[in-house]
């Protein structure tokens, strides 16, 4: 083989060669696209979970507090109650011992 012919097979080699590492490449960058897009829509969908876990800490902390007074009132009231039953029963004549 001559000097030129090793020269063209060596050549035709290394074309082969760079067009195998250029569509890998262009492979990956694809990936790299698709991935980057995952990733964005990732974001997006975690930046959305974490308004609505937000909202819904705002919520329970709105009905911790709702019951919290209602609790407050409930206990006013029973204390009326009993003070006012107790005027009742103060109220009421002895019964005579048997």
């Amino acid at each position: 083989m001559s000097e030129s012919d090793e020269l063209r097979r060596r050549v035709e080699t290394l074309e082969a060669r760079v067009d195998a590492v250029h569509d890998q490449m262009s492979q990956t960058h694809a990936m790299v696209a698709i991935n980057d897009r995952d990733v964005a829509d990732l974001k997006l969908e975690m930046r959305a979970h974490r308004q609505t876990m937000q909202a819904l800490r705002e919520t329970q902390l709105e009905h911790v507090r709702e019951m919290r007074e209602g609790f407050a009132e409930m206990r006013t009231g029973f204390a009326t109650l009993a003070a006012g039953l107790q005027v009742l029963a103060d109220r009421l004549p002895e019964e005579p011992a048997a």
